[in-house]
């Protein structure tokens, strides 16, 4: 798959609507979902650490084939 970053800094390859507190702060640097201190994620379509299909929310799950992956 391609290695080209959405806008907001998410690998095209998980869903857009995933999120992480870390993706809020800017340090200068390339931003990588999958590796983040925190390790919390959420959905922004539910604002709940569960997709709208009530899996969870992380670089993990959130991938082409599941039924609420969304891509840019």
């Amino acid at each position: 798959m391609s290695d080209e970053v959405s806008s907001i800094g998410i690998p095209l390859e998980h869903c857009r609507l995933l999120r992480c507190k870390e993706m809020f702060i800017d340090t200068g640097r390339e931003f990588d979902v999958t590796n983040t201190g925190s390790g919390i994620y959420w959905c922004s379509h539910t604002q709940t650490c569960l997709g709208p299909d009530s899996e969870v929310a992380d670089p993990e799950h959130c991938k082409a084939g599941r039924g609420c992956y969304e891509v840019l």
